[in-house]
């Protein structure tokens, strides 16, 4: 009896897991499948002549050119890899920086009226500046160096994080933290399990907001600062040679990049926190 029972409940698991691999596969699909048809309409329109071969290159020559890029070696490695592994890291110690100190001071913000009132009139005025117009004098301040990008990428991180954190918390309603004071939690366990619940679908908004908004700046930083390594630069110099094949290619290490911080940070963060606490739906 015993063994027809754990027979059974082996076959339930196998099933389930079977069931998330299908339910896994046909998400993959829908995703990729609208990616697969720009694509195809793009070989078809610059292999027919819609398009110009130049300007608009077959993505089979784009991603050929990206093969070659990534076998070939300036004596220190892939060059492809250098671009992409510089351009990675610049992101990261930009979009990190600004992940610990805005996430901090947004909810600070959220929490604290004083500190609100301070900081708001700041944040109001300074947000409408594009990040770009700050790159001269930050080039001014940190010369033509890594510093430059990194602290640019953090600029652009700087608002989007703060005013979400920010909005996040300030838009918990009183009468929630209300019930948990009177249920006799303590200010450390409201904030931990009432008010950092609530807020962190805002706050993790935020935070996408601030990497989509890195790469933008990384890219222009790259470009006017002039690093020699990145992928921005390496698009800003292909252009000067009029090699639309590698353009193309950068824009596309960008876009996959992009993608691995999407669904290999922020999904499973959204996973295991605000869709288990039930605090957004699950998609």
């Amino acid at each position: 009896m015993a063994s027809d029972i754990e027979i059974a409940a082996g076959d339930l698991v196998s099933v389930r897991q079977s069931g998330k691999f299908m339910a896994s596969t046909v998400d993959a699909a829908k995703f990729c499948a609208p990616i697969v048809l720009m694509l195809a309409l793009w070989e078809i329109s610059s292999r027919t002549g819609l398009v110009n071969q130049v300007l608009m290159p077959p993505p089979t020559a784009v991603f050929r050119n990206l093969f070659r890029l990534l076998a070939s070696n300036d004596g220190q490695g892939s060059i492809l890899f250098w671009h992409t592994g510089i351009s990675f890291m610049r992101i990261v110690a930009g979009y990190g920086l600004a992940a610990v100190l805005c996430t901090i001071l947004g909810v600070l913000m959220g929490i604290n009226k004083r500190i609100y009132a301070f900081f708001d009139p700041i944040i109001t005025i300074l947000m409408p500046i594009p990040t770009l117009a700050w790159v001269p004098i930050v080039i001014l301040w940190l010369g033509m160096s890594n510093a430059t990008i990194i602290f640019v990428i953090f600029l652009s991180g700087l608002f989007p994080i703060i005013y979400n954190s920010s909005a996040g918390v300030r838009g918990i309603s009183k009468k929630t933290l209300w019930a948990a004071e009177i249920m006799g939690a303590s200010k450390h366990k409201t904030f931990t399990k009432v008010l950092l619940p609530a807020a962190l679908p805002s706050i993790i908004t935020g935070h996408i907001l601030a990497v989509s908004n890195g790469w933008r700046a990384l890219v222009g930083a790259e470009m006017l600062a002039g690093s020699g390594y990145g992928l921005g630069y390496m698009i800003f110099d292909a252009r000067t040679f009029m090699d639309t094949e590698t353009v193309y290619g950068g824009i596309i290490m960008i876009a996959l990049l992009g993608l691995l911080i999407e669904k290999g940070l922020f999904k499973p963060l959204r996973r295991f926190t605000i869709e288990r606490w039930g605090t957004v739906r699950a998609a």
